[in-house]
């Protein structure tokens, strides 16, 4: 087959105008079997635009799977995440009347659960990508949600055998947090337009905030109503139905969707010229020698921690170090992730309307994003007993600030690697769990007492963090696209 050669239907001898979109864009040879499917999708297409209307948002159904994915992304973080809120109420010293009795845990007994669900997402990550890139995301995320669903409803019977017992179910969790960042970037290189790569990588990160907003009023209120054990189990039974719906609902590639019609397939399909087709290598070497991408995983070191730093251990800085009461502290702690989704919603669309040079705005939503974090999360050194509304107020300005690296550092990642996206990201998630694992460690050895005198250095170390790593980003990112990000390996 020539290079200029369209794929013809069984039926005619020249290609008609649905059969050029679906013309390999990059001019690649395709397999007999390749040219089947493709009929096969024209004619569900087909069928659809004339019978009309059994899906629902018609032409506009890519919105569709983005909240989909995006529910089933705050499920995944929300199961990790439960145990970071709960174990303030399963633990001895907890002051409010239990409903099941509590369990005793020691700081370094906590400090290893915490960061198990960090070391399941680090040693997977890498080989979920081979998975995604051969399976595709339907049925690898669909399982991996399924069972993270299944080991968060059995944290609740591990826990009350053996508090270490909760290590596999966390590993588990880890499993399935893994596939945050790469589904991010596979997601939206399939389904989003390039002229809305943008809001879809947005969106898609919004399930850090939106998990917060879940676990923490409904941990505090199940606690002190139902019981410990039953936030696992509201958790897990969420990511069950979760998972189930994502597969019967997903689909890896647009053009297999029976929901895409033929004009939205154009539209998503746009510019589709500089994806990567499935089989194409990865250019490992090419991305890992640039400076670009360098500077993006450098700054998702700061960061992750900063993010970890507040997700994980606000609750306990409230109520073990401020004395704020549980269900006080999930009340407060669903503020700070609210405000940060509403900067980085405002952010996302207010990034590409500021008359300034792209690598000039990345720097400045970065900068805003990690400086800023870091100047309000130092006075938290300094405060008291009584303090906690100050407290919420730092924390959640702090937080608020890294939302708006969505803008900065994420953008930059879609801007260079474009179709290779999932890849850089996929390492973004690897420092993501590196972060998992040192902010608890860190914690552990620095504020094992947790004294205002020891969280003092732990957020004066994280603040010169933030700083070195914006200034590694200021200086090596970049906003246009890398040579291997527009070249197709044949």
């Amino acid at each position: 087959m020539s290079k200029t050669e369209k794929i013809s239907s069984p039926s005619t001898s020249a290609p008609d105008d649905g059969q050029r979109l679906l013309a390999p864009k990059g001019d690649l040879e395709l397999s007999s079997k390749d040219q089947k499917d493709e009929v096969r999708d024209l004619e569900s297409r087909k069928s659809l635009s004339e019978e009309d209307e059994s899906c629902f948002l018609r032409h506009k159904f890519r919105y569709a799977i983005l909240i989909l994915t995006v529910l089933c992304l705050t499920f995944t973080r929300s199961n990790e995440l439960s145990f970071n809120f709960t174990v303030i109420c399963m633990n001895m010293n907890t002051t409010e009347g239990h409903k099941e009795p509590p369990v005793e845990m020691s700081i370094s007994e906590i400090s290893k659960i915490m960061g198990s669900g960090g070391l399941g997402a680090l040693v997977s990550v890498m080989p979920l990508v081979h998975l995604l890139h051969n399976f595709g995301p339907r049925s690898v995320f669909s399982v991996l949600l399924f069972f993270s669903g299944l080991a968060t409803i059995a944290l609740g019977p591990l826990a009350k055998i053996s508090p270490l017992w909760m290590l596999p179910g966390r590993i588990i969790q880890g499993f399935a947090l893994s596939t945050v960042m790469p589904m991010t970037g596979a997601v939206s290189a399939e389904w989003a337009p390039l002229t809305e790569i943008g809001k879809f990588v947005t969106m898609l990160s919004a399930a850090g905030q939106l998990s917060q907003i879940l676990t923490m009023p409904m941990s505090a209120f199940l606690c002190v109503e139902s019981g410990w054990s039953s936030v696992y189990t509201a958790h897990g039974i969420l990511a069950i139905i979760g998972s189930l719906g994502f597969f019967a609902l997903y689909r890896n590639s647009a053009k297999n969707h029976p929901c895409i019609t033929e004009r939205e397939f154009e539209i998503i399909s746009q510019g589709s010229k500089q994806r990567p087709r499935r089989g194409d290598s990865v250019p490992y070497w090419e991305i890992a020698k640039t400076k670009s991408v360098w500077a993006v995983w450098i700054a998702f070191l700061g960061n992750a921690i900063g993010f970890q730093l507040i997700v994980q251990f606000m609750p306990t800085f409230l109520n073990k170090v401020l004395s704020v009461p549980v269900r006080r502290t999930g009340s407060l702690s669903i503020i700070p992730p609210i405000t940060q989704l509403l900067v980085k919603i405002i952010a996302g669309y207010a990034s590409d309307q500021i008359p300034l040079t792209e690598k000039l705005k990345l720097r400045l939503f970065n900068s805003a994003a990690q400086i800023g974090c870091a100047m309000f999360l130092l006075p938290l050194g300094f405060i008291g007993i009584g303090d906690g509304n100050f407290a919420i107020v730092c924390f959640a300005a702090s937080i608020s600030c890294l939302g708006l690296v969505s803008c900065g550092s994420m953008k930059s990642a879609t801007l260079i690697a474009r179709g290779y996206t999932h890849f850089v990201m996929a390492v973004v998630q690897v420092i993501v769990c590196i972060s998992m694992l040192f902010v608890p460690f860190m914690v552990a050895v620095i504020a094992s007492e947790n004294t205002i005198d020891q969280w003092r250095w732990v957020f004066f170390l994280v603040f010169l963090i933030l700083v070195m790593t914006n200034t590694v980003f200021c200086v090596l990112c970049g906003a246009e696209p890398e040579p291997w990000a527009l070249t197709q390996k044949k």
